[in-house]
């Protein structure tokens, strides 16, 4: 099946959502239901700020050009950081993964959209502006997976932004999400700007674990990797749909891939992880057997995180372990870990996975525990920053599913509690008293 990447839009509905309208767009030849806030453009930018927004963000960028160590300054941001916002999130109330928050990921892409991250829950995946709004956390998109003549509909399991470098034709760019899963196994690939599905790549027959992509820092920003529970790894090009090959990685159940989209890390339920080198016809030639790297600080502990930034790559077990892994020298640079983490039991182990986030320098790492705490660390010491909690007891919802980082450290994102997403940030009117005392606690929760 083929789609337009541009298309005329017809405004079909319009309504009032509290202070924000609501539009859900009809495209022509659409595939599933998007609905999108804020900007027509769908990326937030000075030209749709206010004015006291602009001034915010100048004299935050002044503050961070002005400082003599950008490090240690990003530290004192995440020193401070207290729960302030929270989203309620439209989670199907009959998904089998308990309306929870699966997954959150911050566009950390060459490009200017670094202000955007997207969660998935349940059938929906709702992508959200983080900084042009002050204090608010706008929706700038949100998809839901319904059953259309090209697809079953059904839970998202899997996201990753995808770079569209050389492909969009929007003036001011535009950001593109990977959204995998449904009753049919799919990948659909979501234009934030137009609102609507330009990709769709289906040849799963069981569910899958985890997406991860290339981006334009390399030669392949077109390369899209699918993993599924049978060890099944897909190479695509997202853009044209097309099936470039697929390998077998065996019980792997989590996907990182290199920048330049050259080569795939794989993390296995025997607590190992493996590199694997794609070749550049992949059509003809099936990437040699995955070679094991020097991560050994997992034990027989499954890998159910990976993550590759500035040149690091960062695992995580099910037991909280955390490793980072030189690429370049193939050495271990650290390694700890998060206390009071959950182990799934064996046959819980695809439903109880979870992540956590990384700035785009890899100098910070955020992930959380089975108790409702986030925590962020300094990667290069292994060393706590601060840790986290909201004063509200979620039961068997208080496992946080994911966890993230902006760009400028300001905030810390997480996702746990029947479909919550906590931001926690800076209030410098706020903030914890000198002798140690915490500062204010968790505001009441709002439906978006």
């Amino acid at each position: 099946m083929q789609f337009s990447h541009a298309a005329p839009f017809i405004e079909k509905k319009i309504q009032k959502m509290g202070t924000a309208r609501l539009f859900e767009i009809a495209p022509i030849r659409r595939a599933n239901r998007t609905t999108r806030r804020a900007a027509p453009d769908g990326i937030a930018s000075y030209h749709v700020m206010n004015s006291p927004q602009r001034h915010l963000r100048r004299a935050r960028e002044a503050e961070e050009q002005a400082a003599t160590d950008l490090k240690r300054l990003k530290t004192s941001f995440l020193e401070k950081v207290i729960p302030k916002t929270i989203v309620r999130e439209q989670c199907n109330p009959t998904s089998k993964l308990e309306r929870s928050v699966r997954a959150l990921v911050f566009n950390h892409l060459p490009g200017n959209c670094g202000n955007l991250f997207a969660t998935i829950g349940g059938d929906f995946a709702t992508v959200y502006d983080d900084e042009h709004f002050g204090d608010h956390v706008a929706v700038v998109c949100q998809f839901k997976n319904e059953a259309t003549d090209h697809t079953k509909g059904g839970d998202l399991t899997a996201v990753c932004w995808v770079d569209p470098s050389g492909y969009t034709a929007h003036e001011l760019g535009d950001a593109t999400l990977a959204v995998a899963g449904g009753d049919d196994n799919a990948v659909q690939v979501i234009s934030v700007a137009d609102g609507r599905v330009v990709s769709l790549m289906k040849g799963h027959t069981c569910s899958i674990l985890a997406v991860a992509a290339g981006s334009s820092e390399g030669g392949h920003p077109e390369r899209l990797v699918s993993l599924d529970a049978a060890g099944n790894a897909v190479v695509w090009n997202w853009r044209t749909q097309a099936k470039l090959g697929a390998f077998q990685v065996g019980d792997a159940i989590s996907l990182a891939v290199n920048p330049d989209g050259s080569g795939v890390y794989t993390g296995h339920k025997g607590g190992f992880v493996k590199a694997w080198t794609l070749p550049e016809n992949l059509d003809k030639k099936t990437p040699e057997k995955g070679i094991a790297l020097g991560v050994v600080c997992h034990g027989n502990n499954p890998v159910d995180c990976l993550k590759v930034a500035a040149g690091k790559l960062f695992s995580k077990s099910v037991d909280g372990t955390i490793g980072v892994l030189d690429l370049g020298s193939g050495k271990t640079a650290t390694t700890w870990k998060v206390e009071d983490c959950v182990k799934p039991s064996a046959k819980d182990l695809l439903d109880g996975l979870t992540g956590f986030g990384v700035d785009p320098v890899g100098e910070f790492l955020a992930v959380g525990n089975g108790e409702g705490e986030v925590a962020t660390y300094d990667v290069a010491t292994g060393q706590v920053i601060k840790i986290v909690e909201a004063d509200r007891d979620f039961k068997h919802l208080n496992l946080v599913r994911a966890a993230g980082v902006s760009r400028d450290c300001r905030h810390v994102h997480a996702a746990f509690g029947p479909g919550i997403v906590w931001r926690f940030e800076v209030v410098p009117e706020l903030d914890d008293e000198d002798d140690g005392t915490e500062g204010p606690g968790t505001p009441p929760e709002e439906d978006n």
